[in-house]
């Protein structure tokens, strides 16, 4: 007989945003897998925001749930409902085209391996893998008094 993990419920509403590094863009991690090195977050980007150049090691989903956005070097734009296919090794800078600050972009984006993101000359910047997600959460939740919630299953 197989063994399943157990269902799981995480209350994102109770979370805090994090501040992903660029201006204007926040994470909630709601799933974190440190054995296969994937997670599940929400992106929040306000007043236009860019989540720096990156490259994907690994596929991306994502599923676009408030605002609009796209990607500087592709020609579509993302909207509420819009589901998003990110092979491996796509690289891209993502833009929030919001129009009203209230109604930031939500989109929620299941990464599965690591995010390597780039300077201003394409040189590798940063690794953003799933242990560094989780100690940039637990990070945040110490530094503002805040008790994480159990997310890594």
């Amino acid at each position: 007989m197989t063994e399943h993990a157990p269902d799981f419920l995480v209350q994102s509403a109770d979370m805090p945003w994090v501040p992903q590094g660029s201006n204007n863009v926040w994470f909630k991690p709601i799933r974190i897998n440190l054995e296969k090195g994937t997670w599940v977050n929400l992106l929040k980007v306000a007043r236009s925001g860019v989540v720096n150049r990156h490259r994907h090691l690994a596929e991306v989903e994502g599923w676009v749930l408030q605002g609009r956005w796209h990607y500087i070097e592709h020609d579509w734009q993302a909207a509420p409902g819009a589901y998003v296919y990110e092979p491996p090794g796509d690289v891209h800078t993502l833009v929030a085209d919001v129009e009203d600050e209230e109604h930031p972009m939500l989109t929620l984006f299941s990464i599965h391996g690591p995010i390597e993101y780039m300077d201003a000359d394409g040189n590798l910047a940063y690794v953003e893998t799933a242990e560094t997600k989780l100690k940039r959460y637990t990070d945040y939740c110490k530094e503002a008094g805040i008790e994480p919630a159990d997310i890594v299953f």
